[in-house]
């Protein structure tokens, strides 16, 4: 399979590509499209997430600690304490990072379920959930933050498998085939669990109607043009 390195440089470049894109045709701001690159990148490395003695799987419970912490401080009441909120983030980052971060590997397996067409939209659906209920984006932009994680989640698995054919040797490795799944059919319960989780979080995403009028309109798609070259 691809190494980290691999993964982050492949993500970021597209993901920066297609945020100037975005910023260019006007559909974002300069803030939204440093977030969208930023979101894509740890799309790009997301699916190793299950690999619990791994740097991506340290640096996106680490993140995710960071996120919850801040969400749950700035929705708490004003009338706590510095020390107190202190003590809130740190309780919830600690949570997060060390026992949420424990419990997901007692149940996950490298290139299980994870490693899945399934988990890359249970993302696109998370990301946009939460862009728009947490961070209170408009649904455009919130469509467009879980597209960069589903585009990137979907590249890190593609490289996961052409990695796995030696060209030189002109022979298949034994890993091929085992990053780029539907679902994981050794595990058909937790399969069938991921695909319901997905459905549910489904009901929980923003309109979809603008971001797919705004994608495909007629007029983006022209100013790409118009712009596209010098």
């Amino acid at each position: 399979m691809a190494n980290f390195n691999t993964h982050v440089s492949y993500a970021a470049a597209g993901s920066g590509l297609l945020a100037v894109l975005y910023l260019q045709v006007g559909l974002v701001t300069q803030p939204e499209a440093l977030l969208l690159a930023l979101t894509g990148t740890l799309g790009g490395i997301l699916p190793d997430i299950d690999l619990q003695h791994s740097y991506p799987s340290r640096l996106l419970f680490s993140m995710l600690g960071i996120f919850s912490a801040f969400i749950l401080i700035f929705s708490l009441e004003n009338d706590m304490s510095i020390v107190e909120l202190w003590l809130v983030g740190i309780g919830t980052f600690v949570m997060v990072r060390l026992v949420l971060w424990k419990l997901f590997h007692q149940y996950t397996t490298h290139r299980g379920s994870v490693h899945s067409l399934v988990v890359a939209v249970l993302s696109l659906f998370s990301v946009s959930a939460a862009s728009y209920h947490l961070l209170n984006k408009p649904p455009l932009v919130a469509w467009l933050l879980g597209l960069f994680i589903f585009l990137n989640f979907i590249l890190h698995l593609l490289l996961d498998e052409i990695y796995s054919v030696d060209f030189s040797n002109r022979r298949i490795k034994r890993s091929f085939g085992t990053a780029l799944k539907l679902v994981d059919q050794r595990k058909p319960l937790k399969s069938t669990l991921l695909i319901f989780l997905t459905l549910l979080v489904w009901f929980l995403t923003p309109e979809i109607t603008t971001f797919l009028d705004t994608l495909f309109s007629a007029q983006a798609w022209g100013i790409i043009r118009a712009r596209l070259l010098p």
